[in-house]
C-alpha cells in the first residue's frame, strides 16, 4: 500500500491507496505514530480505500485515542464499502467523518 502524507498548519493530511488490512495497517501505525505528537489534527482521506479489515479499524481507533485531547482524527470520502464496515462494527458513533 502506498501512503501520501502531507502536514500542513498542524494538520496530519494520509492518503492511503489500497485496502487496509493486516498486510497494510502497521504502515498506516507507524506514520501516524511517529507524526502524531507534532501536530492537532489527523485527515484521512479515504477516497482510494476499497476495504477496510478489523486491523484498518484498530489503527484508526488507536489514532483517534493518540489525538482524544486535541482536535483528534477525520475520515473523508468514504465509500459507501468501508462505510458499511465501519456501521456494523459500531464505528460511526465513534469516528468523526466528514
Amino acid at each position: 500500500m502506498q501512503i501520501e502524507k502531507k502536514i500542513e498548519n498542524g494538520v496530519l493530511y494520509l492518503t492511503p491507496m489500497g485496502s487496509v488490512d493486516y498486510v497494510t495497517a502497521p504502515e498506516l501505525d507507524e506514520i501516524i505514530e511517529s507524526e502524531s505528537p507534532s501536530v492537532e489534527e489527523i485527515v484521512i482521506d479515504m477516497q482510494n480505500v476499497p476495504y477496510i479489515a478489523s486491523a484498518g479499524l484498530r489503527t484508526i481507533l488507536n489514532a483517534d485515542e493518540l489525538m482524544e485531547d486535541r482536535k483528534g482524527v477525520k475520515l473523508k470520502n468514504v465509500n459507501k464499502d468501508v462505510m458499511s464496515v465501519l456501521q456494523m462494527s459500531g464505528f460511526l458513533d465513534t469516528l468523526n467523518i466528514i
